[in-house]
């Protein structure tokens, strides 16, 4: 309900409430999330959440907190997207979350260096491989060198030894091999979910006049083949919706992102406003369930996979290099947001605030995101 900003403003909420606060999740697997959630496709904050679903409470964790992440957005994108037809997109309202936007700034950049106090203080190496994270972040919008630079986190992990400073002779070897195989069941998934590539990557929506069908072939395949989440995503929808297949004009297109950054959560509900035009409370439910599904199924089986192996000291080692590279993406991400913004003093004084009682307080995410709405209201208000 209050986890604006995307997967990292996300991340910040879950650390501070899960980890922090009600101490039922440990950071190392709210790391391991990011970390791997980044090496997939489909939409990050889904990504993260199914992981550590999974990690807590296998398939049924997996499939409540992916519940829990997405339901709030997906209402609140069904609302304004019926309002939006109907009355049309109201300006006042983004002017309003523009300094919730500030806040959310604050709160990663909270989280991110709450992390390094805790993961990277006084290690000269792992500090360095985050300033690099931070770096590789603001220096280029490019995802594919930011997997590039968590692949090259693993390599120095691996190299240098950063969690023990040994590969062999440590107990927890014996857990590196796999406890089974993969079953019947996890191969039949595997296969559906390339089945489902095939068919957008062929174009297969052109044979079908079902327009239920163009939604899970479209989405679908959105969400197993494309990586860096929502922001990245969002160009090759406004090219395949827009000017491929005529579903969106531009400013629809413009007005369903802009109003997916006004919901909590995953901005890749622009997905429901897209369902809801094409076929009404229907389409929007595909197209929700489309979008978030497949990849973060893929996440589970990858997650099922990892847990298995996590202890050995390999995998520690590399997670170590790893972890580093994503607590500087989260700083990187925080300063990123801040510098899109147009900076005022009110936003300045807002953001400030909600730093201070981030990092110096831990005040709650859910007080300081519903203070700085509440702030951008009264600012609106009298303004006009």
């Amino acid at each position: 309900m209050v986890s604006f900003g995307g997967h990292m403003g996300l991340v910040a909420v879950v650390k501070n409430i899960m980890a922090d606060k009600d101490k039922t999740l440990k950071h190392e697997t709210i790391l391991d999330a990011v970390g791997i959630g980044s090496l997939l496709p489909g939409p990050l904050a889904v990504n993260v959440v199914a992981y550590i679903g999974y990690a807590m409470r296998k398939t049924a964790g997996a499939i409540i907190s992916m519940t829990g992440v997405i339901l709030p957005a997906c209402i609140a994108m069904l609302l304004l997207s019926w309002a939006y037809f109907k009355y049309g997109y109201q300006q006042q309202f983004k002017e309003i979350m523009y300094y919730v936007t500030g806040a959310v700034s604050a709160i990663i950049l909270s989280t991110g260096l709450q992390l390094y106090v805790k993961e990277l203080k006084g290690n000269t190496v792992r500090t360095i491989i985050c300033i690099a994270g931070i770096a590789g972040i603001l220096l280029t919008n490019n995802y594919v060198l930011t997997i590039g630079f968590i692949v090259a986190g693993g390599i120095l992990g691996s190299t240098l030894k950063l969690h023990t400073g040994k590969l062999t002779g440590d107990n927890n070897n014996k857990q590196y091999k796999f406890s089974r195989r993969p079953g019947i069941f996890s191969i039949i998934i595997l296969m559906g979910l390339l089945c489902l590539v095939i068919l957008f990557v062929t174009n297969a929506q052109q044979y079908t006049n079902n327009i239920l069908l163009k939604l899970i072939i479209l989405f679908s395949g959105i969400s197993l083949t494309l990586f860096g989440g929502g922001y990245v995503m969002i160009p090759i929808m406004q090219t395949l919706f827009v000017s491929n297949m005529g579903w969106l004009t531009q400013q629809e297109f413009l007005d369903a992102i802009a109003l997916s950054q006004s919901t909590p959560g995953p901005i890749l509900v622009s997905a429901t406003f897209i369902g809801y035009k094409m076929a009404g409370f229907t389409g929007a439910i595909v197209a929700t369930i489309a979008i978030f599904a497949p990849s973060a199924i893929l996440k589970v089986l990858v997650a099922k996979a990892y847990l298995q192996v996590k202890e050995h000291v390999l995998a520690k080692n590399i997670l170590s290099g790893v972890k580093a590279v994503v607590i500087g993406l989260i700083i990187g991400a925080a300063i990123k947001i801040g510098g899109q913004l147009n900076w005022n003093i009110p936003l300045a004084l807002i953001t400030a605030g909600a730093f201070i009682c981030s990092f110096r307080y831990r005040l709650s995410p859910v007080y300081i995101i519903l203070s700085s709405a509440l702030c951008g209201f009264l600012i609106w208000y009298f303004s006009k």
